[in-house]
């Protein structure tokens, strides 16, 4: 627990309670397997403990934690290693899912590019608006529009392909 200077306090536990499982979720995304996630999901942790005092509400924490685990989950997958061995097994996300329909959807969404899986991700299943997930991102509001219609059109197109090709 820490106390920052503007007097938002941040309890590390009701923070992992409420966010862990979003951003486990964006850092799988786009990661692309469970390790790396896992990696990703830490740093964005410790990072907020090392930040805690730039943290002005509620609000920012959330934004703040999502554009964090949006960026260390790409610095991982950037990584020369990852680079190389880039890619999800099948066995290891029916581990880490709870519903298999929303299982499959995860796994193709992972498939698509971090720049359309991210905004189709936090627009569907964290509910964001346009203008918010601009905001989060730091992306115009048109460019968030865009990045969604061609997500949509991707993952449509691989899911009536049955997932079969990457």
């Amino acid at each position: 627990m820490g106390l920052s200077s503007n007097g938002y306090t941040v309890i590390f536990e009701e923070v992992m309670e409420k966010y862990g499982d979003m951003v486990y979720r964006i850092c799988l995304t786009i990661t692309g397997n469970p390790e790396d996630a896992r990696d990703s999901f830490q740093e964005t942790f410790l990072r907020l403990v090392r930040n805690q005092n730039k943290i002005k509400n509620e609000e920012h924490l959330k934004a703040w934690l999502i554009r964090v685990a949006t960026n260390c989950s790409r610095t991982t997958v950037s990584s020369p290693w990852n680079r190389r061995t880039r890619g999800i097994k099948e066995e290891d996300l029916r581990k880490e899912a709870h519903q298999p329909r929303e299982n499959e959807l995860l796994a193709e969404l992972q498939k698509l590019p971090d720049k359309y899986a991210v905004v189709l991700y936090l627009f569907y299943y964290e509910e964001y608006s346009v203008r918010e997930i601009g905001r989060i991102l730091g992306k115009k509001e048109n460019t968030i529009k865009t990045q969604l219609d061609r997500g949509r059109r991707l993952l449509k197109q691989k899911l009536e392909e049955g997932g079969e090709r990457s």
